[in-house]
């Protein structure tokens, strides 16, 4: 029996004929057809492509970024090239014409913009024999679709059996397509083509899923196949994780908000729009509320697109609706629309200012899926930040509940906070974009029912967090790698290999001036107080030290030069008189360790300026103790460390900046167990911004008369976003000084 939303009420495969696209020739002939995977890129055969370009099919040369128009229901797009995977004989070189077995003949193409409306990403699964499956011709016309069966699986290709299919048979216009499973609701491979000839009965040939993911997989990395292509559940499974009971009670739910068939076939011809999908029924008629519930239920961002459309008359239902969608666990957050918005506006990176750092800031306590990676800085930042944007919103639109000061009203999904944290990153240097920013979390919050206090609640978080952020620009880094050379006689500092980066810009570091052999501490401090002379003489100074040498007192190793022309009597100066002097860990934790730590400072990182420190003192007698007491409050950002022995202080320090912590304070000198004021002169409990200033105007006080000023502070300061340099080796062991 028919249904209101096509034959069958069969939305799924409405979805997909929205998502089929169209490749075509200069001319505007189609040469086959793709499917729609993910952000801006579908997928299609090689040999299509060279079709379109008027090359011979099975041509293995690289087009290179070649331009092609591709169509879908709803509208046109410009694409290129992007991933070439030639067509090829199964032992390598070209394609013969009449083989019945090759392998690749797959391209990846980017659009150049959105794409059209309705446009959606569709469910994939594997293909196997016996499998039940459709294919459409390039017209994307429903009616061109040819139902056929799996019959044999080879190691590259699948073959579709001409004797069980009904309809027109697979012919050319087929290739590059979805190869649709029914029962499944799944895209299960690509059409390939046909084989002619004596004894191949016009058999069809396809792409399995999970061949096409392998190929894409050995081109990009099993990250990026994984988001391309990901498998999906079943139908079966699918629906039994909903529950009947959940799809009844939504039908309810639809019943009693929506009595009649005139105000649900209002609301749901205008999801129908958003979504893609087909409308079989009158224009005063209306869906059945089972059938509607089925639609939302199943079809990719349905309910919030009925719930945009409900949202300005009928509020109430739209809650009801939207709250159900979320207890079934398959309704996305957003509509097609706001969907489209929010990729375009994440999708434009600013290297200046990326999206990573405003994601740790809004959502600190988030973590993101293995393999996703928003990165801080460095070279390649943006290009990774681009190709993690789909997969990003993916993830975060599975977060429903954000946090909200306001009690009795929506939550605020973390979602949107990152979108106004963005915002706020971009308001000085880009105020149009960030505007937009505004727009789009306005009207996704109008349309979820939450209230302006309470989206501006977490508006003025993301304003205080640009503002801190963007008050002063950084000021220069100096990284100094140091490790021992020699011991002197076991009793003293020794000799040390250093290493020195400059950082100017928050980019990557580069290599200054090298030694050109081991040094003395007060050689050391000399040599680094050169080097931050001639950049301008103001810049913080990152000693990274093994854990057993956080007790090595840098800050305090002499700078001054050894002559005085003048004879003005200056005595020492302290490196740490002159410049900010932090220490950090050298090199790098083990495995699992090293992934925690990462993950720590990040998270811990975002909470420095909320988050009180966290007080050791003489009740902490044990590693684990200390442990256990910086891994109760997964947001202590700063410890201050108060036992009485000071080599214990040291280990204490280097056990909590393993754990990941990222800031530590200590005193390098006073023996004893300390009072909680005796730090105040350094203001622990102020923002994190000035800490280092402090202290390193303290250190001057100290300098100038030690008796009135006790504390001899030592500050480890770990920032997430700052990666140690990479390792250079200054000397080859057979050249090495013998000193």
């Amino acid at each position: 029996m028919g249904g209101w939303f096509g034959t069958g009420g069969d939305t799924a495969e409405q979805a997909l004929l929205s998502s089929l696209a169209t490749v075509l020739t200069g001319t505007g002939q189609a040469s086959g057809c793709g499917v729609y995977l993910t952000g801006r890129l579908v997928l299609t055969c090689a040999h299509v492509v060279n079709d379109a370009l008027g090359r011979d099919q099975l041509d293995p040369a690289d087009p290179g970024p070649a331009t092609l128009r591709v169509g879908f229901r709803t509208g046109t797009a410009t694409a290129r090239c992007a991933v070439w995977i030639a067509p090829r004989a199964p032992g390598g070189g070209p394609v013969r014409a009449g083989t019945p077995e090759w392998h690749g003949d797959l391209a990846l193409l980017e659009l150049d913009g959105e794409p059209p409306p309705a446009v959606v990403e569709q469910r994939w699964r594997a293909l196997r024999r016996g499998h039940r499956v459709r294919a459409w011709y390039s017209g994307r016309a429903p009616e061109s679709y040819v139902d056929t069966t799996v019959t044999a699986c080879g190691p590259a290709l699948s073959y579709l059996d001409r004797a069980l299919a009904t309809g027109p048979g697979i012919v050319p216009g087929y290739s590059g397509g979805p190869l649709w499973s029914p029962r499944d609701e799944a895209v299960v491979g690509l059409v390939v083509g046909k084989l002619n000839g004596a004894g191949y009965d016009d058999r069809g040939l396809a792409v399995p899923w999970q061949v096409a993911r392998e190929q894409l997989a050995e081109k990009m990395g099993e990250v990026t196949a994984d988001r391309l292509l990901p498998p999906a559940q079943g139908a079966d499974e699918r629906h039994a994780s909903a529950g009947a009971e959940g799809h009844r009670r939504l039908a309810a739910i639809v019943r009693a908000e929506l009595p009649t068939a005139a105000l649900r076939g209002r609301h749901a011809r205008a999801m129908a729009g958003a979504c893609g999908l087909a409308v079989l029924g009158a224009e005063d008629s209306g869906p059945a509320p089972e059938e509607l519930a089925a639609v939302l239920a199943e079809t990719p961002r349905a309910l919030a697109a009925l719930c945009e459309s409900l949202r300005a008359a009928h509020p109430v239902a739209a809650d009801r609706l939207a709250a159900h969608g979320r207890l079934l666990g398959t309704a996305a957050l957003l509509s097609p629309e706001e969907h489209g918005w929010l990729v375009r506006l994440f999708g434009e990176p600013v290297p200046e200012l990326p999206l990573g750092s405003a994601f740790r800031a809004a959502l600190p306590d988030v973590p993101l899926p293995a393999g996703l990676r928003l990165p801080g800085s460095g070279e390649h930042a943006a290009a990774l930040e681009q190709a993690a944007v789909p997969e990003l919103i993916a993830h975060l639109e599975t977060l429903h509940g954000g946090p909200s000061a306001t009690p009795g009203v929506p939550r605020v999904p973390p979602l949107l906070r990152l979108a106004e944290f963005r915002a706020a990153q971009l308001r000085g240097t880009r105020p149009a974009v960030a505007e937009e920013h505004q727009d789009w979390t306005g009207r996704v919050a109008r349309r979820l029912g939450i209230p302006d206090p309470a989206l501006f609640e977490h508006r003025a978080d993301a304003a205080d967090w640009a503002a801190r952020d963007t008050r002063t620009p950084a000021r220069p880094r100096v990284a100094v790698g140091l490790s021992r050379y020699q011991h002197a006689g076991g009793s003293g500092p020794g000799r040390f290999l250093c290493q020195v980066w400059i950082d100017e810009d928050g980019g990557r570091p580069r290599p200054a001036e090298q030694a050109a052999e081991p040094l003395p501490p007060d050689a050391v401090a000399r040599h680094i107080h050169a080097i931050v002379a001639a950049g301008g003489g103001e810049a913080l100074v990152e000693f990274f030290l093994d854990p057993h040498d956080l007790g090595l007192p840098v800050e305090d190793w002499d700078a001054a030069e050894p002559d005085d022309p003048y004879g003005l009597g200056f005595g020492p100066e302290p490196l740490g008189l002159n410049h900010q002097v932090v220490v950090r860990l050298g090199g790098e934790l083990s495995g699992v360790r090293q992934a925690e730590r990462t993950g720590s400072l990040r998270r811990r990182w975002a909470h420095r300026d909320h988050a009180p420190p966290l007080h050791l003192d003489d009740s902490h007698r044990e590693p684990r103790q200390v442990v256990a007491a910086v891994k109760h409050d997964q947001r202590t950002a700063r410890v201050v460390v108060r036992t009485p022995d000071t080599a214990v202080r040291h280990r204490y320090a280097a056990i909590c900046l393993v754990v990941g912590v990222p800031v530590v304070l200590w005193d390098r000198e006073t023996a004893g167990l300390l009072p909680s004021d005796h730090f105040d002169p350094v203001g622990p409990d102020g923002t994190h911004d000035g800490f280092a200033e402090r202290v390193r105007r303290y250190r001057a006080l100290v300098h100038g008369d030690s008796s009135k000023h006790p504390v001899r502070p030592a500050l480890a300061q770990e920032h997430p976003d700052r990666p140690a340099p990479a390792v250079l080796d200054l000397f080859d062991p057979e050249e090495r000084p013998a000193l």
